[in-house]
């Protein structure tokens, strides 16, 4: 989200922990509303509480020139596509879940993440991203979970 559309501000939200109560630190569900500080605003619904099984993951973009939504059980699909003056391409398909055993989660992506840093590491390739976009990820965590506290 911060890598598309920046910073955001004025956030809003609620939490409850409908079936976690205990067992974490955290809430297992929340709604969460802001603008972006570059323009437009956006929305996250979560939780955790699903039986059984991740139940879908999504991010839906509506723009005065299109709309996109990524989404699937492990945000692994483009879902829609609609924007003016673009074709879509064929896509691979995507990488299977990460199996923990008796758990299911995202997409196996990480081991993209390992091979940039022993690519920077050793020469061979750019860094992919920075220490900044790091921290500006979990500035805005922060600022969603300030709410909490409030």
């Amino acid at each position: 989200m911060f890598w598309l559309f920046g910073d955001i501000e004025n956030v809003r939200g609620k939490f409850r922990n409908f079936n976690h109560s205990g067992l974490t630190e955290f809430e297992d569900s929340g709604l969460v509303q802001f603008d972006f500080v570059s323009g437009g605003m956006g929305s996250l619904a979560y939780t955790t509480s699903v039986w059984n099984e991740n139940y879908e993951s999504s991010m839906t973009i509506i723009g005065e020139k299109g709309t996109v939504k990524c989404g699937g059980q492990y945000m692994n699909k483009v879902e829609y596509c609609n924007i003016e003056n673009y074709t879509m391409p064929e896509l691979p398909p995507s990488n299977p879940p990460n199996d923990y055993g008796p758990y299911k989660g995202s997409a196996a992506n990480h081991h993209y993440i390992y091979e940039n840093i022993c690519d920077v590491l050793s020469g061979r390739g750019p860094i992919t991203t920075n220490a900044l976009e790091g921290l500006k990820v979990i500035e805005i965590i922060e600022k969603i979970y300030q709410l909490k506290s409030n």
